[in-house]
């Protein structure tokens, strides 16, 4: 399965958001080991940050896709770059927004 991404520019977020400061992500993934654990992993790895970010989990009325939408602090635009190309990598990721 291919994840579907639609990244900003780096030079778009650098005009359009305050760094640092919190940056929302979103993924819809298939619902299985431990997706919403792994989305929130990936984040914190690629971000540098230690302390568990926001988020909320939100799962379809069948349960077979669940969405993870978290908010973490971004040093820069870049951090946030790394970690849309970390929560790409993740299996059964579906689409990160």
């Amino acid at each position: 399965m291919t994840t579907k991404t639609k990244f900003p520019s780096l030079e778009l977020l650098k005009s359009t958001h305050q760094f640092p400061g919190p940056y929302t992500f979103k993924v819809i993934g298939e619902h299985l080991n431990s997706f919403p654990e792994r989305v929130i992993e990936a984040a914190l790895r690629a971000s540098g940050e230690n302390i568990q970010p926001r988020h909320t989990v939100r799962e379809t009325d069948s349960g077979k896709h669940i969405a993870v939408t978290l908010e973490v602090r971004a040093e820069n635009a870049e951090t946030v770059l790394k970690i849309y190309e970390e929560l790409v990598k993740l299996k059964g990721a579906i689409l990160v927004l």
